[in-house]
């Protein structure tokens, strides 16, 4: 698709949409799957989602961002004195399991500022993010899937069930916009497949 202003490029000044997103001016009809780059991406972005949505619900965090990577994912939180251990790494699991067989389906919201930060007021860190980034009058993207919301472009998977595999792989200490004298924050890596064989194929590397 053809740029909008909410929208991240993937090269040549084309964009790609959700499975369900009408399409708008001019576009090229091109399917992903997970084997490709950008199959991918959207499956390790939705799987960030899942990750985010699993540590909210069990730890109570502020999430901060979550984005792929080029070998899975990661969510960094604010979890004020504490931290995560390997002794976490099932229940998060168990969770995202949970909220992949609940079918939550993807679903894209479009956001003015005043909106956003509305939506967004209890998390100092995505007031922080939606004040710096999105220029005054204009609009931004959330994703919500089940009772979860979340900044974000997309595109994704259209529902949660497709993630089949998931395995949290560490965690590890990051800081507020990368500077060491903004707050401490804990990060979570994880990778996904979209079948349980594909994971026990990778974790026999």
């Amino acid at each position: 698709m053809n740029p909008t202003e909410d929208e991240s490029d993937v090269g040549d000044g084309w964009f790609s949409f959700d499975m369900d997103r009408p399409l708008e001016g001019n576009c090229e009809v091109k399917f992903f799957t997970y084997e490709d780059k950008e199959g991918k991406e959207a499956f390790w972005h939705s799987s960030a989602h899942v990750l985010g949505e699993a540590i909210e619900i069990e730890f109570g965090v502020q999430l901060t961002h979550g984005p792929p990577t080029d070998s899975g994912f990661f969510y960094d939180s604010y979890t004020g004195t504490d931290k995560f251990a390997e002794s976490h790494y099932k229940k998060i699991e168990d969770r995202a399991k949970k909220i992949a067989n609940e079918k939550q389906k993807f679903e894209r919201i479009v956001l003015t500022k005043e909106e956003a930060l509305k939506m967004f007021n209890a998390n100092p860190f995505k007031v922080s993010m939606i004040g710096s980034k999105i220029p005054d009058g204009s609009s931004c993207t959330a994703y919500r899937c089940g009772d979860f919301i979340d900044l974000c472009t997309g595109p994704h998977v259209p529902a949660t069930d497709a993630i089949k595999a998931f395995k949290v792989l560490k965690n590890s200490s990051s800081n507020w916009l990368g500077k060491v004298d903004l707050d401490s924050l804990q990060r979570i890596y994880g990778i996904s497949f979209p079948s349980k064989k594909e994971l026990d194929e990778w974790v026999h590397i």
